[in-house]
């Protein structure tokens, strides 16, 4: 009888430039999930918006990640920016305003 054992795969760290990568290192020290999501979403609006909602929480009653993960979580929040193409407003009358 064969076991087969399946092991989870570990999302790829993005790759970073070299004054990024130790950003995303102390988040994946201190906080493993958040990193895990950053991985997999890394390249996606979604991850802008992740990273929006994870550095302002609007739910309340949370304590928050210490000053230096949230100066990390910021840095790729910026840098992460400049990979995402901006989409132009589809809506005509934005540009009347």
């Amino acid at each position: 009888m064969a076991i087969n054992i399946v092991s989870p795969k570990i999302p790829k760290q993005p790759a970073l430039p070299p004054d990024i990568a130790p950003d995303f290192s102390l988040v994946q020290q201190q906080f493993p999930k958040v990193a895990e999501k950053i991985s997999v979403m890394w390249g996606t609006i979604g991850l802008q918006e992740y990273l929006s909602k994870t550095i302002f929480d609007e739910r309340g009653g949370r304590q928050g990640f210490p000053m230096p993960v949230v100066s990390a979580l910021m840095r790729l929040f910026e840098y992460h920016t400049t990979l995402i193409p901006v989409v132009p407003s589809s809506d005509a009358w934005e540009d009347t305003k």
